[in-house]
């Protein structure tokens, strides 16, 4: 299952990302689109090469899942609030290791819940329980999508092939389910047929 990554930059650097992010699926967008397209649950790359191009931006509409990487100062960068920020040059291997991590680490939310640094939080109550690496990829990407078919989380998430039976699957669901009746979320996991759906 490959992960999203929006990408918003006014150079064209289409062929050097798809080459670098092979492994993700991209969306490469303008500086324009920002404020039209900037997503609350998949991680946004925002590109700035001169200071004309941080005037473009509205700082209300960056939030925990942007990072931004310039080749300006930290000084000549016009941003009045705290952000992330890869600064460059660096090596490709920084580059995509620094991305990478933010991708994995990025907060997802759905009503009552948010995905972060491998915990799920209730907003409303503060509560929280640690999650393991297999279900917050299981419980992100069923955020992102609403709905997903479970022979989809068995083969990209699990890597079950298809015609192996097993159980796997239904132990995660039954722990998440646990740790989300634990935080005392509104949001359901439901089966329906070979499907699971995200519910209030």
């Amino acid at each position: 299952m490959k992960n999203r990554l929006n990408i918003f930059s006014n150079n064209n650097i289409q062929n050097f990302l798809t080459t670098l992010f092979s492994d993700h699926q991209l969306t490469l967008m303008t500086l324009d689109d920002l404020d039209n397209k900037l997503q609350t649950t998949k991680p946004n790359i925002i590109i700035i090469n001169n200071i004309n191009e941080s005037k473009l931006i509205n700082l209300d509409h960056i939030n925990d899942n942007c990072l931004v990487i310039s080749n300006l100062k930290k000084n000549n960068l016009i941003f009045k609030k705290k952000i992330k920020l890869l600064n460059t040059p660096l090596s490709i291997n920084q580059i995509k290791n620094t991305i990478q991590s933010f991708v994995q680490n990025c907060k997802v939310e759905f009503h009552d819940i948010s995905i972060d640094n491998e915990k799920i939080n209730n907003v409303d109550n503060n509560s929280f329980c640690y999650l393991t690496k297999v279900e917050i990829e299981i419980l992100r990407y069923l955020i992102i999508e609403k709905e997903v078919s479970k022979k989809l989380i068995k083969e990209d998430i699990l890597n079950i092939k298809s015609n192996i039976e097993t159980n796997s699957l239904e132990s995660h669901l039954t722990r998440i389910r646990k740790k989300m009746n634990q935080v005392k979320t509104n949001v359901k996991i439901q089966t329906k047929s070979e499907k699971l759906i995200l519910i209030v």
